[in-house]
């Protein structure tokens, strides 16, 4: 719009059309605007007002106007106002300029942006750095659209010089004049606006009568404040997104003095410094923790059904209670267990050549490399998936080596009979389903016991 107004005549041509076309489904939203319900303070929070009156009346009073002024019909004015006669009069000039009206459409614009927000995984600080910039190649593309605007307040036949006049010298030997060309023009006030913005001022182009003098004073002034508050922005923005890693650069160069003040190896220095930088992805994934904790319920029992879908299917039991947990009915139950179960897991870190591993623990390697029960598990593995049995002859080799730095997380045996507790009165179905597991399982080493000793143990005490 604002390159209309200032650099193309309105004509009925392909590009009247499309606006008529935006026009129309601008109108069509309009009268939707009038029965979409919209968000209301309550004593309880936001909820949604679907009483029709109110919704009516809460629209009159917000967006209404403006929505009903970017629609007025200015072009087609502006196509009444083409003969000879007319064009002489001032009121052709006011009817273009009220086309100037449909940049109030653009206030809807914080709306497009909080669905875009919702809909995409970019940063907040990404995201808000490419606002900053979009904002500010919009205020230049407008201020550009202004300065042009003033060749069309001041006219050629006035005989009042104006700042394009310069360019007659240098478009003297070429047929196409700047003036004349709309391309040329806009680069023209663009790069002019350009230098004002950034405070370059070349001054090749200036002002050269009062009308354009007073929208000099107007661009200076909009161009500064839009420059100052986009750089306080963007440098407030960079900042805060190097936090994690001024942090980490401040904890290496404690760890780097204190193994030159304690005198270690070589091979112990290099260790901890892989250690360290291995370890940044991990205190990611704990920070994680509590993003998930401050969602509702049942998005907490969605999002960590999909996190830990990859082990539950390798442990028989959390297999059956999550299927269970997918299902509409009583899905409510199981799908709280699983979330009381991830919530409860502890992480784990080890470095390299590190023996670890206790027994009644179950275990999901997350990173790394881990040698156990005589092959190498990548991530994703699980071992101790009987760490439910009470009795240690019942349980397959636990202790694991790090072949690499490993992030892991734990299950004990303790925690885990804590929550079944818990949800034993109000699901009784899966305490039983856990103890015929629990059952199942213990007879089944049982007999691989028998098989291993020759003789079957007289007690064994499964739970």
């Amino acid at each position: 719009v604002p390159v209309q107004v200032a650099m193309i005549p309105v004509k009925f041509d392909a590009m009247f059309m499309l606006g008529c076309v935006v026009d129309f489904v601008f109108l069509i939203d309009m009268v939707l605007q009038f029965f979409i319900m919209y968000y209301k303070r309550t004593d309880f929070g936001f909820a949604l007002e679907y009483q029709h009156k109110a919704i009516v009346r809460h629209y009159v009073k917000t967006w209404f106007p403006v929505d009903i002024a970017s629609t007025i019909p200015v072009d087609l004015f502006s196509l009444l106002f083409q003969s000879s006669a007319i064009k002489q009069m001032k009121v052709v000039k006011t009817v273009r300029l009220l086309r100037l009206l449909k940049l109030a459409r653009l206030a809807r614009l914080s709306r497009l942006f909080r669905r875009m927000m919702s809909r995409t995984s970019i940063p907040h600080g990404k995201m808000a750095i490419l606002k900053f910039f979009a904002i500010l190649f919009l205020v230049t593309h407008w201020l550009a659209c202004l300065w042009a605007l003033t060749l069309v307040l001041v006219e050629e036949d006035e005989g009042i010089p104006r700042w394009v006049d310069s360019f007659d010298e240098q478009d003297a030997n070429i047929s196409t004049k700047t003036k004349d060309t709309p391309w040329k023009l806009y680069v023209t006030c663009l790069y002019f606006t350009s230098y004002t913005i950034t405070s370059v001022g070349y001054g090749d182009i200036g002002p050269a009568n009062i009308v354009e003098t007073i929208t000099a004073i107007i661009m200076i002034i909009v161009s500064g404040v839009s420059w100052a508050i986009v750089l306080g922005q963007v440098s407030g923005i960079v900042t805060q997104l190097d936090t994690e890693e001024q942090a980490f650069r401040s904890q290496m160069d404690e760890l780097n003095a204190m193994m030159e003040d304690r005198v270690l190896s070589d091979d112990m220095r290099r260790r901890l410094r892989g250690f360290f930088f291995s370890h940044r992805f991990a205190q990611r994934r704990e920070r994680h923790r509590g993003v998930i904790s401050a969602m509702s319920p049942g998005l907490q029992g969605e999002v960590l059904m999909q996190i830990n879908k990859r082990w539950l299917e390798r442990v028989s039991l959390f297999k059956s209670i999550m299927h269970r947990g997918l299902q509409p009915r009583g899905s409510t139950i199981f799908r709280a267990f699983v979330v009381d179960v991830s919530q409860r897991m502890e992480t784990a870190f080890h470095a390299q050549s590190e023996f670890f591993g206790i027994p009644h623990v179950l275990y999901i390697l997350n990173r790394g490399l881990v040698g156990c029960k005589s092959r190498i598990c990548q991530s994703g593995s699980v071992w101790g998936e009987d760490f439910m049995l009470k009795d240690t002859h019942l349980i397959d080799n636990y202790e694991a080596f790090a072949l690499t730095y490993v992030a892991l997380t734990a299950l004990r045996r303790s925690v885990f009979f804590e929550i079944i507790e818990k949800h034993a009165p109000y699901s009784p179905e899966l305490h039983r389903q856990v103890r015929y597991y629990c059952c199942w399982l213990a007879f089944q080493r049982a007999l691989l016991h028998r098989a291993r000793k020759g003789m079957l143990p007289k007690r064994c005490t499964t739970l």
